[in-house]
């Protein structure tokens, strides 16, 4: 039995990594997607540096997000320059870790059953398979912190080995080196570990145990806690510039997270000719605005059976898999819960799929529940679940491949910007972009061969590059560069526009020159 569970875990994990790979060079890269590369490109500096002799060490991107995807791709660099391919492949490898060891953590809580149905769930969701593989959040290193956490507190909890307790919340202090949103579903784990074990917590909080789990946390997030020391705290006042995320954007978030239609119009083309809306009075509003109409179908079984699990589950309490059922219950309302409420987090598909892999173990620990049961015809029962499930999960990525295909991709994630580095790289002039999304991709595409200038002043000898009408993303700095340019004695000149493989004329071009 158990060679037939590792045979079916790693089954899962070759699907996940195929359908990962069908995908990996359609997209453009993403400027968010490129963040941990900026230290490799010449003399650019980090937001926070530490300083070995003439050698500069980068530790935060942003006020809170850490440079610790730089350090893992260092090594990878140095053999393999960055491109779409050596960015994107090590995730996607490290994604399927995710699932063995997610795989792994449902099998010794909840059952090799279990584990295995959840195991095809989570290989076959079009959300975490998609963001996993292009990691615009970033997200793939958070993912697989949850489920190392939890590996390693259930194996102290199984042994009360401390090392392992140290591992786990070493783990955790390195997710939140790494982007600081890791507090939500940290603080969602540790109130369900308490809700839902609460003797098993009471045994295990001494003092020995409290202090080892603090130091370990200290110790992953040094390079966190030393850079808000030096910035006076400029992670937690950080969030103050972010703006405040509609509750509807969130909910709206949140279902199409699950129902796996979260990255159309956001990443696919939904249309040939569409043309989102980037701009509004309020943005969560123009965001709901895209998901009103849909060319996906009804996307994921998994939304309706989760739905069906929390209805389900007052009638499990005396099932033997109610406690692992409410720990993930509990996490997942507190991990949605408080980002519910915080500025924007939960206002974007790189938020809310931190919520896996609850989501898929709920529903499959809720079908084993009510199988055992039934007693008769419980096999059956969940093969057909499985089936149900894992089959739209299928059929929506099949939908989204033909979407790119067909239609390409949206503004920030467009194909064009290879075409725009070839077109810059056999230019003589700097560059300056006059929008957000495009300078880490052509500067990846192009080897770093083309110099970008930070000045965008309107001026003679500069080659301009911004996005073309209907796809300008940061609207004020071009309206701020109109009205500088309307000032001058300057005009336009040699216009160009640059398309993506599917012919939409994505980036424009000119010069200036006086009147």
């Amino acid at each position: 039995m158990v060679h037939r569970f590792r045979y079916g875990v790693w089954l899962a994990g070759a699907v996940l990594l195929a359908w990962e790979l069908l995908f990996l060079p359609g997209p453009g890269i993403q400027e968010d997607e490129a963040l941990f590369v900026t230290p490799f490109f010449g003399n650019t500096p980090s937001l926070y540096e530490w300083h070995a002799g003439a050698s500069r060490i980068p530790v935060m991107l942003m006020d809170y997000v850490g440079a610790l995807k730089s350090w893992l791709y260092w090594p990878i660099f140095r053999l393999w320059e960055p491109s779409v391919w050596s960015m994107r492949l090590p995730v996607c490898l490290l994604s399927v870790v995710t699932l063995v060891l997610f795989a792994d953590l449902a099998r010794r809580a909840a059952g090799s059953r279990v584990a295995l149905a959840a195991a095809v769930f989570l290989a076959t969701d079009a959300v975490f398979l998609l963001m996993n593989l292009f990691d615009m959040g970033p997200v793939c290193l958070l993912l697989l912190g949850t489920v190392a956490f939890l590996n390693l507190l259930q194996r102290f909890a199984a042994s009360g080995n401390r090392r392992f307790l140290g591992a786990a919340f070493l783990v955790a202090g390195l997710a939140l080196w790494f982007k600081a949103i890791f507090i939500f579903p940290l603080a969602g784990m540790l109130l369900a570990f308490a809700v839902a074990y609460p003797a098993a917590v009471r045994r295990t909080l001494t003092l020995w145990n409290v202090v080892v789990a603090v130091m370990c946390v200290a110790v992953g997030a040094a390079p966190l806690i030393a850079f808000n020391w030096e910035r006076r705290g400029a992670t937690l006042q950080a969030p103050a510039q972010l703006p405040r995320g509609p509750v509807a954007e969130k909910l709206v978030m949140l279902q199409h997270t699950l129902d796996g239609r979260a990255l159309e119009h956001y990443m696919f083309r939904s249309t040939f000719n569409e043309k989102i809306p980037l701009h509004g009075e309020s943005m969560g509003d123009v965001v709901v605005g895209w998901y009103r109409e849909s060319h996906l179908g009804p996307g994921s079984a998994l939304l309706p059976a989760l739905l069906l699990a929390f209805l389900g589950l007052p009638f499990l309490r005396r099932s033997a898999l109610f406690p692992p059922l409410l720990f993930g219950w509990v996490a997942l309302a507190t991990a949605f819960g408080t980002m519910l409420v915080f500025r924007d987090a939960g206002a974007g598909p790189h938020h809310t799929v931190l919520l896996d892999p609850a989501p898929q173990f709920l529903v499959a620990a809720s079908a084993v529940a009510w199988a055992e049961r039934w007693r008769r015809g419980h096999t059956a029962a969940l093969i057909a679940l499985c089936v149900v499930v894992a089959g739209s999960n299928v059929w929506l990525l099949g939908r989204y491949a033909q979407m790119g295909r067909t239609n390409g991709f949206s503004v920030s994630w467009t194909d064009g910007v290879e075409n725009l580095a070839e077109v810059l790289r056999a230019q003589s002039p700097p560059v300056a972009a006059l929008d957000w999304g495009i300078r880490s991709g052509v500067q990846i595409n192009s080897r770093d061969a083309v110099t970008f200038v930070a000045d965008t002043a309107p001026r003679e000898n500069v080659l301009y590059v911004t996005h073309c009408d209907g796809y300008v993303i940061d609207e004020s700095r071009t309206k701020q560069f109109q009205e500088r340019l309307g000032a001058s004695d300057l005009h336009m000149t040699a216009n160009r526009a640059v398309a993506d493989t599917k012919g939409h004329l994505v980036f424009c071009l000119f010069r200036l020159e006086k009147n």
